[in-house]
């Protein structure tokens, strides 16, 4: 696997682990994620023996289990639900193409979020100025004795509150959109490779992994496989917003446009700007 790729895989993990991780001793790296698909509620682990003593690891609804509701869903071996989240990956997976085209697509809605976003840091920059000068005017004033010191001290207070709050504005407004540029700069490089990297991890970052992709994944009766996305990956793994940035691609390349695949910002709706998920 590439180092960068490593790296992005390793940046998007960490982003998810907790204290609660850190230190609760799991059953298994898919309990907590995995739900039943016919009432919703969540799937618990149960052996089961047969007559020769073997004993099998099966998936069942707590649900059914508990009486809480009248779901009919049979057990599930483990390592069917385990096959069925692995080819789910192979499915969501995106080629390098597709990494490229919904690169160069977030970039281009980035660049044209940031431009409708420039007049407001122009102004909270100016406002900025002229506080600055108002401060160094109100201390020439104090110099020549028009202003007493106690009310120098009052005004200055205020505009270094009002500088201050000015300033927190402008460097979160630049810290966001940095911090989404390389969190989903990361979420695309996992997503582009997540066959291999779920193949090869261990237990404990499987579980990562499907902490960072999905919030809930509901296995049904037939094997099919349903989930409800964590950000940014709703988005990434969406068949239209994809769609869209192969138009986008298309277009752009008759244009003569140059698609920038290393800068990834965010789709403008539908993701979490500051954190990953």
């Amino acid at each position: 696997m590439p180092k960068e790729v490593w790296y992005q895989v390793q940046a998007v993990l960490d982003a998810h682990k907790s204290a609660a991780d850190a230190t609760q001793v799991h059953d298994h790296y898919l309990k907590g994620t995995v739900y039943c698909g016919q009432c919703g509620e969540r799937l618990i682990i149960t052996n089961a023996k047969n007559r020769h003593g073997n004993v099998y690891p099966y998936f069942v609804c707590s649900g059914r289990h508990s009486g809480k509701t009248e779901c009919t869903r049979q057990a599930m071996l483990i390592e069917d639900v385990e096959r069925l989240i692995e080819k789910y990956y192979e499915m969501i997976e995106v080629s390098p193409g597709m990494r490229q085209d919904l690169a160069g697509k977030i970039h281009a809605d980035f660049d044209l979020l940031m431009a409708n976003e420039t007049k407001e840091l122009s102004r909270l920059t100016s406002e900025r100025d002229r506080l600055d000068e108002e401060r160094m005017k109100l201390l020439q004033a104090h110099y020549s004795g028009a202003v007493p010191i106690d009310l120098l001290k009052q005004e200055q207070d205020r505009i270094a509150d009002q500088i201050g709050d000015i300033q927190h504005r402008i460097e979160a407004h630049h810290d966001e959109y940095a911090s989404a540029r390389a969190n989903l700069d990361d979420s695309l490089g996992l997503l582009a490779n997540i066959v291999s990297v779920y193949e090869r991890a261990d237990d404990a970052n499987r579980r990562l992994c499907n902490q960072a992709f999905f919030h809930r994944i509901f296995i049904e009766e037939d094997g099919d496989v349903r989930v409800e996305y964590e950000r940014p990956f709703g988005s990434l793994c969406d068949t239209e917003e994809q769609m869209n940035a192969l138009n986008w691609a298309a277009e752009a390349k008759k244009k003569g446009e140059v698609q920038t695949g290393q800068r990834v910002v965010t789709l403008v709706e539908g993701l979490n700007l500051s954190h990953l998920g």
